[in-house]
């Protein structure tokens, strides 16, 4: 089935199901917290098709998926029983604690405001138009549905917000939606003084609002917890709720609810001063910062500020607008390398993933697999964002509308009184003038990216044995980039060569120490004694067979000397179930030597001389 190898590696290689505390996922990103990171493979997460890039910041552990990642995160979900409301030792620092449960209450709810806020877009242009009147039933009946996904936010933020605190998720839902009952609503409208047990409670207008309802479900997860040890077995399932309800919404509206506007409504006046009296200066600064904030994950940090300027002032005139910027030079910087690159490989990588951020605003692809990998790229999309930074600041951009801004999201930058479209798009011009000249000036070395072919060298002792490797295993001699796999075609992995065995074993190339087992049997990783880390890997998609016709020969740790038996498998039985049995043989520290070579001849036994690494 779809995407279950790939989460089946997941789990195993983050510490097993048992060290998963909780996972949510945003546009691009899996986000994981784990009881204890140490227990994590970064290695082969990292080795994992798929997976784009590990990030660990925040106190989350992050794998770059791209655009997929919803489906890989119902997969994952569905093959996962996490109890989230164990109580887990949290050692991270309080700023990570504050960032990661930021990020991870409103992660999950990016989505549905970005539909929502695409579809009141869509209203906008419709009316605008004069395709559809605003006094029609149907502009009425449209509007009603494309607001409910702001109005009710508290709502979406509690129910996510729960689970990052370990708290019942129905509870924090009903924490949010209190806040925006009705009655409390009419109550508000009216401006009456409200009292609650001769208590006088702050007229607070929560629709639309994420910071109270995080902190009052935060708040809620430490009541639920007291409410859960006091209360009888036999009378818990009515009681635990309507006590975490009774002292938690009260409190709520009190105390936490009016503190949490508060702190919006200075995050709000601080960028607005910003934006009044040193836009020019500070969106190219955050422009050209903002790629670096994507990159440790941290940027929906942001995402309160955001939504938070649209609620209370209409538009938002500082983040949405660096977003703009930052993202359209990574899509140029990218695009920038696709056209002046001659490496095949890179330069298909490079236009595809331009793309997805041109079009759609969803840069992590660009920059973890073209920017940050060939490193100059990404300084000259700095550059290009600061300069259209620069220009956006001085225009005093606004965008009306949360969501990724991208080409296919122009219409953001328009509302009934005032339209941006024209200058959103000379901003996405100059950030692509300005990106692509700086991607010139500072070109790249793309020599390293992807599989370059390995040549064929007739006689060995043309050069140095010191590093030669011997065939790991008896058969046809193959080029790396003719494989059915992309992640070991594309060279992600290392340099190396395949092999399509004409017999089940694999023995060890040279001498050295095994570094890693699977327990799937169908792949070791070796370090030998000249330095070199190999991965061996037999077949394509084979972990699937969980074990099934693999013998391992030898543990984690043991010395091995060339020759000596790694693997066992059982050729046939593997070809008549329909599998690629071809053997990737991978140096994994690929960029630590200047070459590797294929040597001899086409046919090899694991007598034969295979590599030769200077």
């Amino acid at each position: 089935m779809k995407y279950t190898e790939m989460c089946n590696k997941i789990i195993e290689n983050v510490g097993g199901e048992k060290n998963i505390q909780s996972v949510v996922h945003c546009a691009t990103r899996l986000r994981f917290v784990l009881k204890d990171e140490s227990k994590a493979d970064d290695a082969a997460i990292k080795a994992i098709p798929g997976i784009l890039s590990l990030v660990k910041k925040a106190g989350q552990y992050q794998l770059v998926i791209g655009n997929n990642v919803d489906e890989v995160y119902h997969k994952l979900t569905s093959m996962l029983n996490i109890d989230t409301e164990k109580k887990q030792k949290d050692d991270r620092k309080l700023f990570d604690k504050i960032i990661g449960s930021i990020t991870g209450s409103i992660a999950p709810v990016i989505p549905l405001l970005a539909g929502a806020g695409m579809g009141k877009v869509l209203l906008l242009v419709l009316t605008l138009t004069g395709i559809l009147a605003k006094e029609s039933q149907t502009y009425v009946f449209l509007n009603m549905i494309f607001d409910t996904g702001f109005y009710f936010m508290p709502a979406y933020v509690g129910f996510s917000a729960a689970k990052i605190f370990g708290a019942n998720q129905y509870l924090g839902a009903f924490i949010g939606l209190v806040t925006v009952h009705p009655t409390w609503m009419k109550l508000v409208s009216t401006g009456e003084p409200v009292q609650f047990i001769g208590i006088g409670v702050d007229l607070v207008k929560y629709s639309s609002t994420l910071v109270p309802a995080i902190l009052s479900v935060w708040l809620m997860s430490y009541i639920e917890k007291g409410v859960k040890k006091i209360v009888p077995d036999m009378i818990k399932v009515f009681a635990e709720p309507m006590l975490v309800m009774l002292i938690t919404a009260p409190l709520t509206f009190i105390v936490i609810g009016p503190i949490g506007d508060l702190i919006s409504q200075g995050v709000a006046n601080l960028s607005m001063f910003l934006f009044n009296h040193g836009g020019f200066i500070a969106i190219p600064i955050l422009a050209a910062a903002y790629p670096w904030l994507v990159s440790i994950g941290i940027h929906k940090a942001l995402s309160p500020i955001s939504i938070g300027l649209i609620a209370e002032q209409g538009f938002d005139p500082i983040i949405r607008v660096v977003a703009l910027c930052a993202n359209m030079s990574q899509a140029a910087a990218s695009l920038s390398v696709s056209l002046k690159t001659k490496n095949k490989e890179l330069k298909s990588l490079a236009l595809s993933s331009s793309m997805t951020a041109f079009l759609g605003g969803i840069t992590e692809p660009a920059m973890y697999g073209v920017n940050l990998k060939l490193k100059r790229p990404m300084y000259a999309s700095m550059i290009g964002g600061a300069v259209a930074g620069l220009f956006a600041g001085l225009m005093k951009m606004k965008a009306f509308i949360y969501v990724t801004p991208g080409i296919l999201s122009l219409p953001m930058w328009i509302s009934e009184e005032e339209n941006y479209v024209w200058l959103a798009i000379t901003t996405i011009i100059i950030s692509v003038i300005a990106t692509f000249i700086a991607t010139w000036i500072l070109g790249f070395d793309d020599s390293e990216f992807g599989e370059q072919p390995i040549e064929i060298v007739e006689h060995a002792s043309r050069i140095s044995e010191q590093h030669i490797l011997k065939s790991p295993a008896k058969g046809q001699v193959e080029e790396l980039n003719k494989v059915s796999d992309e992640t070991f075609a594309s060279g992600i992995m290392g340099k190396g060569i395949a092999i399509l065995p004409s017999e089940g074993k694999v023995v060890s190339p040279g001498n050295g120490t095994v570094s890693a087992t699977f327990n799937t049997g169908h792949a070791i990783g070796l370090h030998l004694d000249n330095d070199v880390d190999l991965l061996i890997h037999i077949g394509i998609d084979t972990v699937s067979l969980q074990g099934k016709h693999f013998f391992s020969k030898v543990n984690k740790g043991q010395q091995v000397k060339t020759g000596d038996t790694l693997i066992e498998f059982d050729l046939e039985e593997i070809k008549r179930l329909g599998y690629d049995p071809t053997i990737m043989v991978i140096v994994t520290n690929s960029s630590d030597f200047l070459e590797i070579l294929a040597v001899g001849e086409n046919k090899v036994t694991i007598e034969s001389d295979l590599l030769l690494i200077a």
